[in-house]
């Protein structure tokens, strides 16, 4: 015996309710429906009636004939589009899941459908309610009448909601508003398909029920860094960057495969066209944007007008034959972590509501990305994660140039701080204008010469000690900053601390106790066995020797910790570099990283202890993390401490991916905010401490450079030998 699947009205009910997750899924759905069937528009009206709220959708499209409406529209899960794939004009058809229609379900308990296809019209009417019993689908009679008609081709969805427990039961204002936004970033570049939005009615305000055509929420070129091209699915792309204030264009050739860190096996996410379209959103950049807008569109937009308008298009999105993909791109949906990374390094990195950016991928077949039956994004498989990856690093190529300018901007006004420091105009000032005053006075005899020399000295008395004050409050801000410095780089090395603090602090947890328990015993027993003596002797003697590892550890980062700034003085650089390199043993070991060292331990460094200790705490940090993406069967940092005639020199040198050579000629490893850690990895790099680095040893009167080489990272240290630091 046989027996077949009956399912009961409820599915219906399950597949628009609980797939299609709110009201603008509900309409896209519909919309993408109109547009499988070849109308050039679809009108979406609210209107309301007494106690009725009805929602109209209406194309102008195929239509559908009576055999359609029952073999296919009021069968679930059909794969009609999944062969045909394109519709009869050759548009890719967008809803293939066969799940879409039955969106009406979630906009009305009620509705009314007619369609017109070959001068046949068909009218069907669904009651939902009928749809919450056990009834089988098989039991819920559905009234469909035909007729001739000389009406054009078409489909109109009326449905009723009278305001039981639908969502649509209590559609305001606002959620409209959210809805015509939703449907602006809909679609893209589509020139032949437009969505209509009609009011009947709906709102309190008559002057409001008016007809609108939504439009992209778009500025056109309006933006200040721009990123445009094609990422093939081999990882290779040709990109385009534009920079609106210096209208400099640059194209970037290469491949993302060729990158170290990216695993060479990873899958294809198929081709990708991206346009990343970034804005500067300080006062300036605004202004940039609010002219530009209102000169090219005449209109008068304020700059809060242009920030809001900004934020409604932010965010990177995901588009498949034009249509957005939900939710990427939508409000707080940030796919990309681009807000987190920003808080981590803000200098760097673009925050999600600096961004307008558009990614579009191919079919599912040829992509591997698919589209979950729920319509709430693609399921988070390998190919997903390779999209992500290349989203990630096509979008630091624009990170890294807009960074660079920026950089160049703020040097121009570092010059400009520094000529404020500057006095000696002001000397030739009031030289000039006692020299002035003095032949004026000579004209008359009762001023004497001594009144003039007086006047004289005393201006440069004035000028004297001004300089001298602004100089003092020059070199504490500098000493400030140093102290600010050095809490960061102990900062960077918190997460060792933790690692280091947990092993001891963990047997702390789980041994005290047992400690306790023994205590008891021997307290109610009122003797105490070998056994037991035993036990709490070892348990105090580990107490005591992991009291004593803590300690030592905490040791070694106490020259990173002082509030105050210590003097010169001579120390043994071999100690210090053996120190710090403490500092990570735990993680070396962890990670299986061979440190080798060729020093020569008589070399002595009149320095200060805790710039030393910082520099070499992060470039050292700095070579433990990229060593582990080697692709060399070893993870090697080398070591290396030599004096010759004119220099003392530390050289550090990993055997990890190295450092791409334009970054070492743009200089840009020693400017705060810059971190190669965001630029290729999912890493929050603070983009700090080879700067301070830098800083620390330049306090020093030494040099910090990173040497180019063709294997992994390399930093150089040297001190001259006719500074009088030795």
């Amino acid at each position: 015996m046989k027996s077949y699947f009956e399912p009961t009205g409820r599915l219906i009910m399950s597949i628009g309710k609980d797939l299609i997750k709110d009201l603008p899924a509900a309409l896209v759905e519909l919309v993408k429906n109109s547009y499988d069937a070849d109308s050039t528009y679809v009108k979406i009206t609210f209107k309301k009636s007494n106690d009725e709220l009805n929602i109209i959708v209406e194309d102008d499209g195929h239509g559908m004939s009576p055999d359609m409406v029952t073999g296919a529209w009021m069968v679930p899960s059909t794969d009609y589009k999944l062969k045909k794939k394109e519709s009869p004009n050759g548009r890719v058809y967008q809803g293939r899941k066969g799940i879409g229609r039955y969106a009406v379900s979630l906009l009305g308990n009620k509705l009314e459908l007619i369609t017109i296809k070959d001068y046949i019209k068909t009218t069907a009417f669904f009651d939902w309610n009928d749809f919450t019993s056990d009834k089988k689908l098989s039991e819920i009679p559905i009234s469909i009448t035909t007729c001739s008609t000389n009406e054009h081709s078409g489909t109109r969805l009326s449905i009723k909601n009278e305001y039981n427990n639908n969502l649509a039961d209590k559609i305001t204002e606002s959620d409209v508003l959210k809805i015509e936004k939703e449907l602006s970033k809909l679609l893209a570049n589509i020139a032949d398909f437009k969505i209509v939005v009609c009011y009947d009615n709906f709102f309190p305000d008559s002057t409001k029920n008016i007809t609108k055509v939504i439009s992209q929420l778009e500025f056109d070129d309006a933006w200040h860094y721009r990123l445009i091209g094609k990422i093939n699915s081999d990882f290779s792309y040709e990109l385009a960057y534009y920079n609106f204030y210096t209208k400099e264009d640059k194209l970037f050739k290469g491949s993302f495969a060729d990158d170290k860190i990216v695993n060479e096996n990873l899958a294809s996410c198929g081709d990708l066209y991206i346009d990343y379209r970034v804005y500067d959103k300080d006062p300036f950049g605004i202004e940039v944007i609010m002219n530009f807008i209102n000169g090219n569109q005449n209109t008068k937009l304020s700059k809060t007008d242009v920030k809001n308008l900004l934020i409604d298009q932010s965010g990177i999105s995901i588009y498949r034959n034009d249509f957005k993909i939900r939710p990427y791109g939508d409000k707080g949906f940030d796919w990309l972590n681009l807000d987190s990374k920003r808080v981590q390094n803000p200098s760097m990195s673009i925050g999600s509501e600096q961004i307008n950016g558009r990614i579009s991928i191919e079919s599912e077949e040829q992509s591997g990305l698919k589209e979950k039956s729920a319509r709430d994004g693609l399921y988070e498989n390998a190919n997903y994660f390779v999209l992500q990856r290349i989203a990630d690093l096509s979008l630091n190529l624009l990170q890294r140039e807009r960074f660079n300018y920026r950089q160049k901007k703020t040097k121009k006004k570092n010059r400009a701080i520094d000529k404020l420091f500057d006095f000696t105009h002001i000397n030739e000032k009031m030289e000039k204008a006692v020299e002035k005053a003095y032949k004026n006075i000579k004209k008359y005899p009762d001023k004497t010469e001594e009144q003039i020399k007086l006047l004289n000295q005393e201006i440069s008395k004035e000028i004297e000690i001004l300089e001298k004050e602004k100089t003092e409050e020059f070199l504490e801000v500098k000493e400030t900053i140093a102290i600010y410095q050095k809490h960061t780089t102990l900062g960077n090395v918190i997460s060792v601390v933790l690692h280091e603090g947990r092993k001891p602090l963990s047997w702390y947890t789980n041994k005290l106790p047992q400690m306790n328990r023994k205590l008891k015993k021997f307290e109610s027993e009122k003797n105490i066995s070998s056994i037991v003596y035993n036990d709490l002797a070892n348990d105090i003697d580990k107490l005591n020797y992991e009291a004593k590892q803590m300690s030592e550890f905490f040791r070694r980062l106490d020259p990173l910790a002082s509030n105050k700034r210590k003097k010169k003085r001579k120390v043994n650089v071999s100690e210090k570099v053996y120190s710090v390199v403490g500092i990570f043993e735990s993680t070396i070991e962890a990670k299986n990283i061979k440190v080798e060292y060729d020093m020569d331990q008589t070399i002595m460094l009149d320095i200060i202890e805790e710039d030393l200790y910082m520099a070499l705490t992060n470039i050292i940090d700095n070579a433990m993390f990229w060593v582990q993406y080697t692709k060399y069967d070893e993870k090697i940092i080398s070591i290396k401490l030599y004096s010759n005639f004119n220099n003392v020199t530390i050289e550090v040198h990993d055997n990890g991916p190295g450092i791409p050579t334009e970054d070492i000629l743009d200089n840009l490893l020693f400017i705060p905010g810059y971190s190669r850690k965001n630029m290729v990895l999912e890493e929050n790099g603070t983009g700090l401490g080879l700067s301070i680095a830098g800083e620390a040893i330049q306090r020093n009167n030494g040099i910090l450079e990173v040497v180019d080489s063709e294997v992994g990272a390399f930093f150089r240290i040297s001190f001259q030998k006719g500074d009088r630091s030795f």
